[in-house]
């Protein structure tokens, strides 16, 4: 059987907000070690680079949707983007990307409702896993598109799973065809090696 810490499948099995927070509380701590250093949760860091590529050299502002401890923010800062916002539904996930001093502001909320965030904020955005079983669902990704700048770039994973049962292709398709997005590259990757999951990692520019 692939592996799986007994509070990864609490958080993948939870069934509201309120399990999910509960969930991140007892994991915050020993998240990283558990995912990072003994998992070889490797999707942030993929989701990182690809989204470095896409972005000005200098005076990017990034969003970072379900920012967690702050792996992503983290990976960005060291790449020299300085204008990194979080947001995250854990209150405990985001005193530790607080504490890693490479945010801007963090902010708590729940990415399945409109955030409170004006429309074409930010030259980009990223979303590393969180659209899977348990937490977001695929729609909130429209409001990703909106808060992301025109032809700003929105990098973001889907566990494999996820994107099959909750249909996320013909989400994709509808931001589409309403001219929201363009789809620029989907592609199939690890996610955490020791697991053996694999993600489509998207890429989108926003209209």
């Amino acid at each position: 059987m692939p592996w799986r810490s007994d509070i990864h499948d609490r958080v993948l099995n939870a069934k509201s907000l309120e399990d999910i927070q509960r969930a991140y509380r007892d994991w915050a701590r020993d998240y990283d070690r558990d995912l990072v250093e003994e998992a070889g949760y490797v999707a942030p860091r993929q989701c990182a680079d690809a989204l470095r590529e896409l972005l000005p050299a200098s005076g990017a502002t990034v969003l970072d949707a379900g920012c967690g401890t702050g792996l992503v923010g983290g990976y960005l800062a060291g790449t020299g983007i300085a204008a990194i916002d979080g947001v995250d539904c854990s209150p405990e996930m985001l005193e530790l990307a607080a504490s890693r001093g490479c945010y801007r502001n963090l902010m708590q909320a729940d990415l399945n409702a409109p955030l409170d965030i004006a429309s074409n904020q930010y030259s980009a955005t990223v979303c590393v896993g969180t659209f899977t079983s348990g937490h977001v669902g695929p729609k909130a990704l429209f409001e990703l598109i909106r808060v992301t700048s025109a032809d700003g770039p929105l990098v973001f994973t889907v566990r494999d799973g996820f994107w099959e049962e909750s249909g996320f292709q013909s989400v994709v398709e509808e931001a589409v065809e309403r001219g929201l997005a363009a789809l620029v590259a989907r592609t199939q990757m690890p996610y955490i090696r020791k697991e053996g999951s694999t993600c489509q990692q998207v890429v989108m520019r926003a209209r």
